[in-house]
């Protein structure tokens, strides 16, 4: 039997997105716990238009998200997780509520049989991670992270371009975003595991991680609370570099109203950078370029800079097009149901996001955050 798409259950639509192109016959049936902006604006919006997945329990703590949920779904709406857990219907919990409560639910969901995918930042520290995974694999259940931005454009763009060698051998990538504004929401306290790091960090290291060709030898950093209300912080500056010499900074900040690139690549054969949905590539064929060897004496003929005799002419070639990969990638909630249901490799393997938290934990050694 063809799966009901979850937008079309009794009461109003999630969100008038559309039906899916794809008939599933078994979607996987799902239970958000948090309606808050992520829980409710993000991966119920999806689960109504998937057609994979079927929205059938809700959990928040806050009555009036509750009777909203249950109005625009239809579907059971629970308090507590432990009473959802308990029901039988729902086989994938996803765990949405602030980063302080992910451990302990993503462990209780797992224990419980249910296969888990968690909200990013999905632990404190890689210990935290440590800790589902060893959950995870006791209870024989799926476990996964929303690390949803390495399908970005942006980032499926640079890796392509990476990946086809018109730049050469990369050798340093410059990531960051930016911006000069406040907010006061939970974000803003430590107490509730929020800031810049986990916020935005885990997104831009979990990428630079997957561009990054050694493992990560060392790491420096800079985290300053300049800004916002509360004690979390808002400004970081890290230089991450790999066995291999490549370095990736990382650039977060609410206080930086300069026009940066989001994306500065480097290579031995030319650079790439992107500035909002625009990308640059200036690079040339090395194959072309003619060979030129060092003057070996101790002046500098006719005191001139640069090549001499005959200047140097590189044989530029400049491509400014949309910052959007060439290839078709499957979709983060495409890949999850891939995973649950046809056996397929998932894009995130907690072993995979542990990096990035591994890399986060050293980003804070010693900053006071």
């Amino acid at each position: 039997m063809a799966a009901k798409n979850a937008n079309t259950s009794k009461g109003n639509p999630i969100l008038d997105l559309g039906a899916s192109d794809r008939v599933y016959d078994n979607p996987v049936r799902c239970g958000i716990v948090g309606l808050g902006r992520i829980g409710w604006s993000h991966h119920a919006q999806i689960i109504g238009k998937h057609g994979g997945f079927e929205l059938v329990a809700i959990c928040d703590r806050e009555a009036d998200r509750r009777k909203e949920g249950a109005e625009a779904t239809g579907c059971k709406t629970y308090a507590r997780l432990g009473s959802m857990l308990k029901d039988e219907n729902v086989e994938l919990v996803i765990v949405a509520t602030p980063t302080k409560f992910h451990q302990k639910m993503v462990i209780q969901a797992l224990k419980a049989g249910k296969n888990v995918l968690c909200e990013k930042p999905s632990a404190l520290s890689a210990r935290g991670i440590d800790a589902m995974m060893r959950a995870a694999e006791s209870a024989g259940k799926l476990l996964t992270m929303h690390h949803n931005r390495r399908l970005d454009p942006d980032f499926l763009y640079v890796k392509e371009t990476i990946d086809s060698g018109r730049l050469g051998k990369v050798f340093r990538i410059r990531r960051a975003v930016t911006g000069f504004s406040r907010r006061n929401d939970w974000q803003v306290l430590l107490k509730y595991g929020g800031g810049m790091i986990g916020n935005w960090g885990v997104h831009l290291v979990d990428q630079c991680l997957q561009l990054l060709d050694t493992p990560v030898k060392d790491i420096w950093s800079e985290v300053n609370h300049f800004l916002n209300p509360g004690d979390a912080e808002d400004d970081l500056l890290a230089i991450i570099r790999g066995e291999s010499g490549m370095t990736m900074e990382v650039e977060m900040t609410s206080v930086n109203t300069a026009p940066i690139a989001n994306w500065v690549v480097l290579g031995t054969a030319g650079s790439l950078w992107i500035q909002g949905t625009k990308a640059h590539v200036k690079y040339f064929d090395p194959a072309k370029l003619r060979v030129l060897e060092p003057n070996d004496i101790h002046y500098a003929p006719g005191r001139q800079y640069g090549v001499t005799p005959d200047p140097d002419t590189i044989p530029w070639e400049e491509v400014e097009e949309d910052a959007k990969p060439a290839n078709t990638y499957p979709s983060y909630y495409d890949n999850l149901y891939a995973a649950l249901r046809e056996g397929g490799t998932l894009l995130v393997e907690p072993s995979s996001a542990r990096k990035t938290y591994a890399v986060l934990d050293k980003v804070r050694r010693g900053t006071g955050f």
